[in-house]
């Protein structure tokens, strides 16, 4: 009886988990995603606590939310849209430092992290760190008394993530995420794209590592360990990547993939948006650049040009556009804000519009709808090469945007029906599954939560250098040998030609 009373009270600690999830990155869509996975954890009868940028209309029971406020607001006036769309690799692994590093400094100064702080230190049985844009927020693990911790991103499997995580990085055929390569690189993109994987991961390792550290130390005070000895306490890592979108490579036991945790299938829409769909008589076309670039920070040159293209066709097109805008035609709607995902789940959606960002690119996988793509940044160039390549789609060059070449890529896709049939055979491919990308997530959280961590999951490669993970010492000893083994041959070889012409010289005589 005391054994099943244990028994009992052990399940009853999995089950009902004081869990805080840190989700720090000023991105609706990344909030999307991490509250996707804190709902299925709600779900499941634990109680979470997230900690984010984002404000949160609805709080159903066990979730509550502690609000960053400001982040927003100031992040707004700091990065141009247009711009965006011209930088160049090294510009774009810069840029991404500077808003990280942004992020990490106004979010270390909020009123909600003082209130999370304000917390007693066994208040949590777990913590969940969205680890996207750095390490900002790992100091939280001393805090707490090091309960076990989980990492998950949104961003795909960036290769810092997976290096700190101890898989094997490979860039002769995965390319960096600010690079628009594919698989198939030629020698030359695989140098490029060497360096710029590498150069990824070191930066992080030697400046933006070090500059969090120093935020951190000023909130969380000086005796701070390092961001490297705080992070290798994360027992394993939830990676939004899917073999289908991303490129398949293989990972260690303590990666968990779960690409796609926020799809499901469309739920009930507004009246307004329903009516405008279901009385869409030759289709409808859904325009959305996610929840970071805003389509009113276009150029007017721009604007004008994707109004007179849409004009010419009998398409319904609803464009999520975050301001007024004046002359719009007759079959032209606009809204500040889409349920995306559901709009996309409707049946007389023909075509997806969108920035190529992973997580509209899942949405448009899941529910079958061909797209066209307008990547600005980071891994919106890659997933839109994977499109393309897999003809689900196609690229609409920003820098190149006139009436007449939207409204030609508009008739490719609407008219050829082989990126519909792809799409739906990809989507049916992307659904097949064992269990739901949320399921398996759920799962590995209590899993760590049954066993108090998983660090036996973690691969020694986790804590090698690069040169005995690739075990370049090694073969750098035996080229070292073979060296000394061939030269010394070559000696022999040499002082035995020698002793023989000696001898002819001597018969000669």
């Amino acid at each position: 009886m005391y054994k099943v009373f244990i028994f009992c009270l052990s399940v009853k600690c999995v089950l009902s988990a004081n869990i805080l999830y840190v989700s720090p990155i000023p991105s609706p869509s990344h909030h999307i995603w991490n509250r996707a996975l804190a709902l299925g954890l709600v779900n499941k009868g634990h109680s979470v606590t997230l900690i984010g940028p984002d404000k949160d209309k609805v709080h159903p029971k066990n979730y509550s939310h502690i609000y960053m406020e400001g982040i927003y607001e100031e992040l707004d006036d700091s990065f141009d849209i247009n711009e965006m769309g011209t930088y160049s690799p090294a510009q774009m692994m810069l840029e991404f430092e500077s808003w990280s590093l942004f992020s990490c400094e106004k979010a270390l100064k909020t009123q909600g992290l003082q209130k999370l702080l304000g917390y007693p230190a066994d208040s949590f049985d777990l913590i969940i760190f969205d680890v996207t844009t750095g390490s900002c927020f790992y100091p939280l693990i001393q805090k707490f008394n090091y309960p076990p911790s989980i990492a998950v991103t949104a961003f795909l499997l960036p290769t810092y993530v997976a290096h700190n995580f101890g898989n094997h990085l490979y860039p002769s055929y995965i390319p960096w995420y600010g690079l628009q390569y594919t698989s198939e690189m030629s020698f030359v993109e695989r140098v490029w794209n060497f360096i710029f994987t590498y150069a990824d991961v070191v930066r992080r390792k030697i400046s933006l590592y070090q500059k969090e550290h120093s935020m951190a130390k000023e909130i969380f005070g000086e005796n701070i360990p390092s961001m490297e000895e705080l992070e290798r306490h994360i027992s394993l890592v939830l990676a939004n990547t899917d073999p289908i979108l991303d490129f398949p490579q293989p990972v260690p036991p303590n990666i968990i993939p779960v690409g796609g945790l926020h799809t499901r299938k469309s739920k009930d829409l507004p009246q307004d948006i329903l009516t405008v769909l279901d009385n869409a008589k030759h289709g409808i076309i859904v325009f959305s650049l996610g929840s970071n670039l805003r389509s009113d920070k276009l150029n007017k040159q721009t604007q004008n040009a994707l109004l007179e293209a849409f004009s010419k066709i009998q398409e319904t097109v609803i464009w999520k556009f975050e301001s007024d805008i004046e002359n719009l035609p007759k079959n032209v709607i606009v809204r500040k804000w889409l349920p995306q995902n559901d709009i996309l789940g409707h049946p007389n959606v023909k075509l997806f519009i969108g920035h190529g960002g992973a997580l509209s690119t899942q949405e448009a996988l899941y529910h079958g709808v061909p797209m066209i793509c307008v990547p600005f940044i980071v891994d919106q160039h890659i997933n839109t090469r994977i499109i393309v390549n897999k003809n689900l789609g196609i690229h609409l060059d920003f820098k190149k945007i006139t009436a007449g070449y939207v409204l030609q890529l508009l008739r490719e896709v609407l008219d050829n029906p082989k990126y519909t049939e792809n799409m739906k055979k990809i989507s049916n491919i992307f659904r097949d599954r064992l269990e739901t990308p949320l399921e398996r997530g759920v799962f590995w959280v209590e899993y760590v939560l049954r066993h108090g961590g998983a660090q036996f999951l973690t691969t020694p490669a986790r804590d090698f250098s690069y040169f005995k993970a690739c075990s370049l010492d090694v073969i750098a000893f035996l080229f070292a040998i073979a060296t000394v083994i061939v030269i010394i041959v070559c000696k022999m070889f040499a002082l035995i030609m020698k002793a023989c012409s000696s001898k002819k010289k001597i018969k000669v005589n």
